[in-house]
């Protein structure tokens, strides 16, 4: 059997055991509705022009820490829903904004507050790392 994320172009194949007789739930990590995915076309819009800090993940569909990241985004995105919006953006697909904030690997979450880039965080961190650099920006 096949699976695929089709919001984060993520697909995997999972075989059911015989041996299993309950069914499985399968829901993308991503499934949140709070955190949208952007493009380089609504970065303007979204990002440098928001009236309210931004969070971004800078993510890859062939990343499995990303993944975990993604969950701790969601999260996220629902405890600061109204102070805070979260997006995720994929490094490959949009490789000229990755560039222009420097971002070499993935995953990187950068926080934006009046479209200027205020911190960010490197790799897979628990989710308190990424809850410091935010109330860092929220208190500026």
């Amino acid at each position: 059997m096949r699976i695929s994320c089709r919001r984060f172009g993520l697909s995997f194949r999972a075989q059911r055991r015989p041996e299993a007789r309950k069914s499985v739930r399968v829901s993308c990590i991503g499934d949140n509705r709070e955190t949208a995915v952007i493009t380089s076309k609504s970065w303007d819009k979204l990002i440098l022009e928001s009236e309210i800090p931004v969070l971004v993940e800078f993510y890859a569909s062939w990343c499995g820490p990303c993944r975990m990241v993604h969950r701790v985004i969601d999260e996220i995105s629902t405890d600061y829903s109204g102070r805070l919006k979260c997006y995720v953006l994929n490094a490959d697909n949009d490789p000229k904004v990755a560039e222009d904030y420097d971002v070499k690997a993935v995953p990187v979450v950068l926080l934006f507050k009046n479209g200027q880039k205020l911190d960010s965080v490197v790799g897979t961190m628990p989710k308190e790392f990424y809850v410091a650099a935010i109330e860092r920006v929220l208190g500026s």
